[in-house]
């Protein structure tokens, strides 16, 4: 079990942010930005302004950008680095007064963005990146083409020798390739997923398909995977995840339920029309099932479905109208609405129903989850907040707005409770009075601290009230973010405030099972991590940290004493799991993880059975490294633990609505 790396979780992501860090740090030697064919030479950045979107979807208003200098011979980071935020939900953003010594810049996104296949906002966050040649653009767009050709363009730059130019675009040709899209497109930097064009869909085909039915947790594992096995062979052969992607395809295709995926994308109103993403959708599950094509010289043809990974296999698909289907299935008008297959003409005798319209909206309607503007005496509510929700009740009457603070990166309480503070005092500027604490209300995580402070203010028969709740996450990249949530709750016309609270929530149920008691002998740290309502789940996490140092010098000590203090450490600990009631289920291997410069993640796996719920427990042991920008770097040797509890039926919660 040599220096296992663990794509961390922290309640609502796995971070991947540190994966470039360790692949720069490979870089060095004579290896020069140029390549063999060689570049101009090093170019120095002054006073420039770099500006673009940053799309999974769109990352959400706040989320963090930064511009990280580059040398301009090894490609290793300097520690040089340019902060901004996204301005929007769209994921725009604009960086000034940017001063590098060379061209050569890696762009980073983090934060929530706008799921497609939901069409609402992220679980959790995700880390983007961008490798670029500033010297002659001042626009650059981050998204899953520029993160998932990152580590394959920095392979062929400092081991094939080839030029930035030369290796971004072969690489962007491989990561198309792995779909099955062909086509001559812009850079990777300049597609858009609200912009019309090929390029275009396939950038947003490409995010459809690598989301597909994993939560933010497997789409970043995926994201990793990727790069990893395109990093060095230029190519991603990883069959099962494949087939789970396109037997996912195949069954939003045939229940037309892609149509709802252009709708999500619509609805958030940013652009003027959608680009035709699904017909590359559809040829990714056609290619993996090995049907082919469908088109006129086709129709009527049966084919059988040969991929033996696949849930479907040996199914029977027939070739009607332009597209594949199961006989006997009525394939639906316009499922994907598109028109055509790739790399073939359509049925001549096609329905014109099916035709694709870009200048026909599906709905004129206002989204679900579009949030009102906050009223005017609340305007000290500016847009560095994040607004994560809204809810209306008796007519409207009761206004509900749910919001996260713009120090949601800071790595300090005192910063946190700073900004908090400063916006105290400007709410006493506004008239506002402090009312008092109640319990927590209303809030997505179980991180919180147990109180709100409650302000409230009142004019012309409206009441405005400002609920303010500290919160910690975890956020691997930036070490630990502190920030906090506000709850604004305007009341009309004497109405009496209703709860927003479901008290019988999982995230309400706090008592750590009697079980898992055992656990703390051996861990450093215990954290209740997350839950799930409609699983009845609770998860924990634990952790033992053999050591723990901010000093640069401390990676220079010797590996191996670290390594096998983290693994004596853990071996009494899976002793133990047996004599506690729990039974090993497998071990795996996560293959070599890009997140640091040595190989492999071994994981292991337990379960557990009572009368009252279902434990799985899932544990790791290795060195986890924190990357920070500068010269300062954490690095932590020891084991991660995750117990996810199912109840069989709801726990009863403790905590009640007043």
């Amino acid at each position: 079990m040599k220096n296992v790396c663990k794509f961390f979780k922290s309640g609502f992501v796995y971070a991947s942010a540190f994966a470039a860090m360790s692949l720069l740090a490979a870089c060095s030697g004579d290896n020069v930005a140029g390549g063999a064919s060689g570049d101009a030479g090093v170019v120095a950045v002054k006073d420039w302004e770099v500006a673009g979107v940053s799309q999974k979807g769109p990352f959400v208003t706040g989320s963090a950008v930064t511009v990280q200098e580059l040398d301009g011979i090894t490609l290793k980071q300097t520690g040089k680095s340019f902060k901004g935020s996204i301005k929007s939900d769209k994921g725009d953003f604009a960086i000034k007064d940017i001063n590098l010594q060379s061209q050569y810049a890696i762009l980073e996104a983090s934060g929530y963005y706008r799921d497609e296949i939901s069409g609402k906002k992220s679980s959790g966050t995700v880390m983007l990146r961008a490798l670029t040649d500033l010297s002659n653009r001042k626009t650059v767009n981050i998204n899953l083409l520029t993160h998932l050709e990152y580590e394959r363009v920095m392979y062929l730059v400092t081991e094939k020798k080839k030029s930035i130019a030369e290796a971004k675009e072969q690489a962007e040709k491989e990561i198309l390739a792995s779909f099955g899209i062909d086509g001559d497109f812009a850079e990777s930097e300049d597609l858009n997923i609200f912009e019309s064009g090929d390029g275009n869909a396939a950038l947003l085909a490409v995010s459809v398909l690598m989301q597909s039915d994993v939560d933010v947790a497997g789409l970043t594992e995926r994201m990793g995977k990727f790069s990893i096995a395109l990093a060095e062979g230029g190519s991603w052969d990883d069959a099962d995840t494949k087939t789970a992607i396109a037997d996912w395809a195949c069954d939003v295709d045939l229940k037309g339920s892609l149509s709802k995926v252009r709708k999500n994308v619509e609805d958030w109103k940013y652009a003027d029309t959608v680009p035709a993403f699904e017909k590359y959708v559809t040829n990714f599950w056609w290619n993996n099932y090995g049907l082919g094509v469908c088109n006129g010289k086709r129709e009527n043809e049966t084919k059988r479905n040969v991929n033996k990974l696949s849930k479907l296999y040996d199914e029977y698909f027939v070739c009607e109208n332009g597209r594949w289907h199961i006989p006997g299935d009525e394939p639906p008008a316009s499922s994907s609405s598109w028109n055509g297959t790739v790399g073939s003409s359509s049925s001549g005798g096609e329905s014109s129903s099916s035709l694709y319209d870009p200048f026909v909206r599906s709905s004129s309607s206002e989204p679900e989850d579009t949030i009102p503007p906050l009223p005017a005496e609340l305007d000290f509510l500016d847009t560095t907040y994040s607004f994560d929700g809204y809810r209306s009740f008796g007519d409207g009457k009761q206004e509900v707005w749910f919001l996260t603070s713009p120090g949601r990166l800071v790595n300090s309480r005192e910063r946190r409770d700073s900004i908090a503070s400063a916006l105290v005092n400007l709410m006493g500027t506004r008239g506002f009075a402090f009312e008092g604490t109640i319990n927590n209300d209303s809030l997505d995580t179980v991180t919180c601290d147990t109180l709100s402070y409650v302000y409230s203010f009142e004019k012309e028969n409206v009441v405005y009230k400002i609920y303010i709740t500290k919160e910690l996450g975890m956020g691997i990249m930036y070490g630990s973010s502190y920030f906090f949530k506000v709850k604004v709750v305007v009341l009309k016309d004497g109405f009496e405030e209703l709860p927003t609270t479901d008290y019988s929530s999982m995230r309400f149920f706090e008592d750590f099972p009697e079980e898992l008691a055992f656990m703390e002998e051996y861990s450093s740290t215990k954290v209740r991590a997350d839950y799930d309502d409609d699983s009845l789940m609770i998860r924990w996490q634990f952790r033992r940290n053999v050591d723990s140092t901010k000093s640069q010098q401390y990676q220079f000590l010797p590996e191996l004493a670290k390594e096998k203090a983290a693994e004596e450490a853990f071996e009494p600990f899976l002793e133990a799991l047996p004599d506690n009631g729990f039974t090993f289920v497998k071990s795996d291997s996560l293959g070599k993880n890009s997140n640091m410069s040595n190989p492999v993640v071994v994981r292991y796996f337990y379960e557990m059975e009572t009368p009252a719920a279902k434990f799985v427990l899932e544990a790791e042991v290795g060195t986890i490294g924190y990357p920070f920008f500068g010269v300062t770097y954490t690095f932590k040797y020891g084991y991660t633990v995750d117990v996810s509890v199912y109840y069989k039926q709801k726990p009863e919660n403790k905590r009640k609505s007043e």
